[in-house]
């Protein structure tokens, strides 16, 4: 039988391990379809009144998809949103912060992390993170602590939880609210429990999401006081106060409203968390044993009592260990017709925006609100997001369905046939042009 590790590399015009891209596969299922069907049946798409009143609420879908929510992960209270992004909005608003605040989180996520900060008129502080778990060190937060400090928006990012035990006793130590991303982590825990260990937690159901309703956000919170605040923004808060007379509270609302449809597809999602994070586990411990095999590849680090959900599968490169760059490295197995990334997104605090402190036309808000800035955002501000992102990390797509175990032995397959011939690609890297090396 032949070695196919020792033949010629698909980057250097061998044949592919694999010659098909493993495609995107539908989660949906005849469940989904059957609550859509009684939905469009009922006639009832949305049951929301921007007013005071029984349709302050929503519908009965809408009521279903946060009780099962709050039931699943053992919260008091769970309040929907057409989407993770408005939800995060909502809770960094529901928390009071405003003008002149500050808001610490994780320069190493997705955008909105960072943006619902500003859209609340708030400025953003950004903590490093951590070069095994890539989420914030709680140490960073005493380090960036300032007069302005109002809260800690933590990213459970990738699947995995941040130190939220360590990051929960700084917080209440110096009077912050701790909001957690938890876009990428459902089912992910500490010490067995899986709910919210700050004091709202935002969960995305946007089409790519380990379970996923196209579009969607839920907030956890044990607060009372906080998921009324939550709903207010939500859903015309301005109109439903003045609704009730209440002349002592303002808020001001928009329409982040999840509708019957939407509901009705992630309560049976919901149903199948459990079934899709064992698949995705069961996949990473696969690979994770097959990458200890080679020199130079960290795999997934999953600190003791924590679990895991797996979004994407990270694992850190040594190019030394392979005498070849991260560059040539990825394009190698990717050329196998694996999939895989170098590092994630720009650290969030080199996009444009922050670099001109321009949100509101060409104004310097909300950045003007703070008389001396707390923090530059310059580069290297966060030495380990920076050296993850343009040095060592990588990130594979390939335990979500559907991935299989064959996929993850072809996947580990492109590696060790990358590993076989890393003279002959650094070679073919030593060959090209200036600044196509990296």
């Amino acid at each position: 039988m032949r070695d196919r590790k020792k033949e010629k590399p698909a980057l250097l015009g061998g044949t592919p391990i694999r010659e098909k891209a493993v495609p995107w596969t539908n989660t949906m299922g005849k469940e989904e379809e059957e609550a859509v069907v009684s939905v469009m049946r009922s006639g009832v798409l949305s049951a929301f009144l921007g007013k005071a009143g029984a349709g302050f609420l929503g519908g009965p879908k809408v009521l279903e998809i946060e009780s099962a929510f709050a039931k699943r992960f053992k919260a008091k209270y769970a309040v929907s949103f057409n989407s993770a992004t408005t939800a995060l909005h909502a809770a960094v608003a529901a928390c009071g912060i405003g003008p002149g605040d500050e808001v610490m989180t994780s320069p190493y996520t997705m955008s909105a992390t960072a943006s619902s900060i500003l859209m609340n008129n708030a400025v953003p502080i950004f903590l490093d993170i951590d070069e095994q778990t890539y989420n914030i060190r709680p140490d960073e937060i005493e380090k960036w602590l300032s007069p302005y400090s109002k809260a800690v928006l933590a990213v459970n990012i990738f699947g995995l939880p941040s130190d939220l035990v360590k990051i929960r006793e700084t917080a209440k130590k110096h009077g912050l609210w701790l909001i957690e991303d938890h876009a990428q982590a459902p089912g992910s825990g500490i010490g067995g429990n899986e709910g919210p260990f700050g004091d709202l937690r935002v969960f995305s159901l946007n089409y790519h999401k380990i379970i996923h309703s196209g579009e969607g956000g839920i907030i956890l919170t044990d607060n009372e006081e906080l998921a009324y605040r939550c709903r207010l923004v939500r859903n015309h808060g301005e109109v439903a106060l003045d609704d009730t007379g209440d002349a002592e509270r303002v808020a001001l609302g928009s329409n982040y409203r999840m509708t019957e449809l939407h509901a009705a597809i992630g309560i049976e999602q919901l149903k199948k968390l459990d079934g899709f994070l064992k698949s995705r586990r069961d996949l990473a411990a696969r690979l994770s044993a097959g990458l200890r095999e080679f020199p130079g590849l960290s795999g997934v680090y999953v600190p003791k009592d924590f679990s895991h959900a797996y979004y994407v599968y990270p694992f850190n490169f040594d190019k030394t260990a392979w005498g070849v760059s991260r560059h040539t490295f990825a394009q190698a197995v990717k050329a196998e017709g694996m999939p895989l990334a170098e590092g994630y997104v720009k650290p969030i605090y080199l996009m444009n925006i922050y670099q001109h402190k321009k949100v509101y036309n060409n104004t310097a808000y909300p950045f003007a609100f703070i008389p001396k800035p707390t923090q530059e955002y310059k580069k290297g501000l966060c030495p380990v997001t920076e050296k993850l992102q343009y040095e060592i990390l990588l990130t594979a797509d390939t335990c979500r369905v559907p991935f299989n175990e064959e996929h993850i032995d072809e996947f580990l397959l492109a590696v060790g046939k990358t590993w076989e011939n890393r003279d002959a690609l650094a070679a073919y890297e030593k060959a090209l042009p200036p600044g196509a090396q990296t």
